[in-house]
């Protein structure tokens, strides 16, 4: 319906992002379906200057979705300098998630590294992803850090993200921390244990 708009003269992606830009911002399940539209009738050209509209939004989940779009289309990292660095965890954290699947060079080697050493663990663990993906050195000092950090937010993290890279080599971190005193610490590694035992039979 919004292509054949389109194809009647309607300027359907400006009015999206018009109605993004709103305050009080759209209710979280329309602005959900107007950010999952956009990409698929507006290309990356004229994406992201609309997305760069709709990135002040008050709303954090709207920036957040935003800015995981931005990442997706652009191929310029200047910008995720700063958004990794948003005083939002989720809108950094979803930003380096984005860039799991950009092209891999320096720069964004770079952002992975300064992501993984921050004291927020979601941001923290997708960092820590992107050095896995990496295969950086960096990436083993961080991950046994975390899984001894002080808070368990931390532990149940480096859990996660063990299982998330399928790092078999992680098994004995996992071992330990399947006896954490936190519930979700415990949750996490047992999850990564037998993900990685389905991806490597006995390794776990």
């Amino acid at each position: 319906m919004a292509l054949q708009l389109m194809a009647e003269g309607q300027r359907i992606p400006e009015r999206l992002a018009l109605a993004l830009q709103g305050e009080p911002p759209p209710d979280n399940g329309r602005a959900e379906r107007m950010l999952e539209l956009l990409p698929r009738i507006t290309g990356p050209e004229r994406l992201l200057p609309l997305l760069d509209r709709v990135m002040p939004s008050s709303n954090s989940r709207i920036r957040s979705k935003a800015w995981k779009l931005y990442a997706a289309a652009s191929a310029d990292l200047r910008w995720a300098e700063a958004q990794i660095n948003d005083e939002d965890a989720r809108v950094a954290a979803n930003v380096v998630e984005a860039l799991w699947r950009a092209t891999p060079t320096e720069p964004l080697l770079d952002i992975f590294r300064k992501a993984a050493l921050q004291e927020r663990n979601r941001v923290a663990g997708n960092g820590l992803v992107g050095l896995f993906n990496f295969n950086d050195p960096l990436a083993l000092g961080v991950v046994t850090r975390m899984a001894r950090h002080n808070d368990s937010s931390f532990r149940a993290t480096a859990a996660w993200a063990i299982g998330r890279v399928y790092w078999r080599e992680g098994a004995e971190l996992l071992v330990e921390l399947r006896k954490d005193h936190s519930e979700k610490v415990r949750i996490n590694a047992e999850r990564s244990i037998l993900r990685i035992a389905r991806r490597y039979p006995g390794a776990a």
